[in-house]
């Protein structure tokens, strides 16, 4: 349910990881996430965060791709 209502304003906010940064967002207690339904700035804050979270997530998968690619023997 909070879900439906949380969806549509992070879409706005990260439409390219909508349902990831949502899902992120609904593990938080559930007065947190009414709060953010009902603060359009804290909900800005928060799906910033997310996103930051998101991308070190990646960079750091980058990087691990990379050192798993190396051979010892070159």
């Amino acid at each position: 349910m909070l879900g439906e209502h949380l969806y549509p304003l992070v879409e706005r906010l990260a439409p390219t990881h909508t349902a990831k940064v949502t899902g992120m967002l609904l593990e938080m207690d559930q007065s947190e996430v009414i709060h953010l339904i009902e603060s359009p700035e804290d909900l800005k804050i928060k799906v910033s965060e997310a996103m930051q979270v998101l991308h070190e997530a990646a960079s750091s998968s980058e990087v691990g791709d990379q050192l798993g690619s190396l051979s010892l023997n070159e």
